[in-house]
């Protein structure tokens, strides 16, 4: 039921904002396929932003409940602001977490974490892993 009606109230979202909260969405989802690529390779990786929250090297299903959890939250707190603050504080909202998440993908790819792939490993103690 959650996701039927948060299907109607993402249709609600004015185009802009609806634009910008897909793109956050798509980079959160590219960044958790990220992260569950660390449990491929525990020796090499680590989770190093939210590993208070979920560990340095969380189990799959915790990096999928995490993840879920956090999108709905983001699409929540996008539906609050549109609907009761300004256009300009919901685009600095989604400027601010997409600006974020591009950067954690960013840099998450360029230390060789792939998605649905062999991570690259660099060199160092796991450079013949690869």
């Amino acid at each position: 039921m959650l996701l039927i009606s948060g299907c109607a109230t993402f249709r609600e979202l004015p185009p802009e904002t609806r634009a910008m909260e897909v793109t956050w969405q798509s980079l959160h989802a590219i960044d958790a396929a990220q992260t569950l690529s660390i449990a491929r390779d525990p020796d090499c990786y680590s989770e190093s932003l939210v590993d208070l929250a979920i560990g340095r090297h969380p189990p799959p299903g915790l990096v999928l409940a995490w993840t879920t959890g956090t999108s709905v939250l983001h699409f929540a707190i996008t539906d609050l602001l549109s609907r009761h603050a300004s256009p300009g504080v919901v685009r600095v909202w989604q400027g601010v977490t997409i600006g974020s998440t591009a950067y954690w993908v960013s840099h998450n790819f360029s230390i060789g974490l792939r998605v649905f792939s062999h991570n690259e490993h660099g060199a160092g103690k796991c450079a013949d892993h690869g």
